[in-house]
């Protein structure tokens, strides 16, 4: 799920955490779980959360509702199917699964993450930000990390660049070379006008493997406003010939340095 969270947050927001979201945990099972039924509607869970790491959504939705069929108690099973309509951009069902794992498992620091973020991604900042602060408490397979990147991303979009900053830099305690963390972090000095600090940040994603069309229009900006028309370049060039489909790229066509 790790490449599929990366790939959900850094595609589906302006240089956000949606991460996240972190990979759904399996269920703890002892000897006397270890059913007929409970092993069937794990291998149909697995294979759901394989179909969605691979954006075949339909089928994914498949195997994640025969899971639930099997077993309504396997929780991991809703969460995968919320991420799934998540994807298919059915918001309502999303939300609905969402809360179907929630009800069964509160405390879950990565359903509380995913679905913070699912709310701060639809504008509903004030209803995102308490269960992505509840994420960073809760127990989670990743540590706050995650949860802290999300509340970050989120606090910047609604506008609170101070405590976005405080959330981001926390994240990055856990996890120096968070891609998600250092996007918004360069984001954030971008907008205030800091384009040195924003270089660092943002120079920091497009030097490793996790390097994006967001991060490398976001440097090429950056490059502008400092006017570093050499860099500028090479990192279009690089946008150009790695994310040829890219709205990125058709921004930098269009000429629209500011949108």
């Amino acid at each position: 799920m790790t490449r599929l969270i990366v790939a959900v947050l850094l595609g589906l927001t302006m240089l956000s955490a949606c991460q996240l979201p972190p990979p759904s945990r399996p269920e703890p099972q002892g000897a006397s779980d270890q059913t007929d039924v409970r092993r069937r509607a794990t291998i149909r869970l697995q294979l759901a959360t394989s179909y969605l790491e691979a954006g075949q959504n339909s089928v994914a939705l498949d195997e994640a509702r025969q899971a639930i069929a099997i077993d309504p108690t396997l929780v991991d099973a809703y969460h995968i199917r919320a991420l799934v309509y998540m994807n298919m951009n059915e918001r309502a069902l999303a939300e609905d699964s969402f809360r179907s794992a929630l009800s069964m498992r509160p405390d879950d620091g990565d359903v509380l993450n995913n679905y913070g973020w699912f709310l701060c991604m639809n504008g509903r900042y004030a209803e995102a930000v308490p269960y992505l602060e509840r994420a960073v408490s809760a127990p989670s397979a990743n540590g706050p990390g995650k949860a802290l990147t999300s509340l970050g991303a989120c606090q910047l979009r609604n506008g609170h660049g101070e405590a976005a900053e405080k959330s981001l830099f926390g994240a990055l305690r856990f996890d120096r070379n968070n891609a998600v963390a250092n996007n918004n972090l360069a984001l954030l000095y971008y907008q205030r006008g800091d384009y040195q600090r924003a270089q660092q940040y943002v120079g920091r994603v497009n030097s490793s493997s996790f390097v994006s069309a967001q991060s490398l229009w976001l440097g090429a900006r950056i490059a502008r406003r400092q006017g570093d028309t050499a860099a500028q370049n090479a990192l279009v060039g690089q946008l150009r010939s790695r994310f040829p489909d890219s709205r990125e790229l058709t921004a930098y066509e269009q000429g629209a340095w500011d949108e």
